[in-house]
């Protein structure tokens, strides 16, 4: 069986981050008869930062979104 979920969370400190991957260990436990469920922390998002998707296919998805958006006019073109 194949599990997969994303969440974001708005956190202060590493404290709370550590916390908040204890959880998701503890509901994995929970949820799957008490196998443990490994939790990765994949990006921190630091002073306004953005997610961005690290796959070739996503960044060359946003680009094209980007580039229709500007061909349109609902943004303006980038030098």
């Amino acid at each position: 069986m194949l599990v997969h979920d994303g969440i974001l969370f708005e956190l202060d400190n590493e404290e709370q981050v550590t916390h908040a991957v204890e959880i998701m260990r503890g509901a994995g436990r929970d949820v799957c008869g008490g196998f443990e469920i490994d939790v990765d922390v994949d990006q921190k998002l630091i002073g306004g930062a953005r997610y961005r998707d690290k796959r070739p296919v996503a960044e060359s998805m946003w680009n094209t979104v980007m580039a229709t958006l500007q061909a349109i006019g609902a943004l303006p073109k980038v030098g």
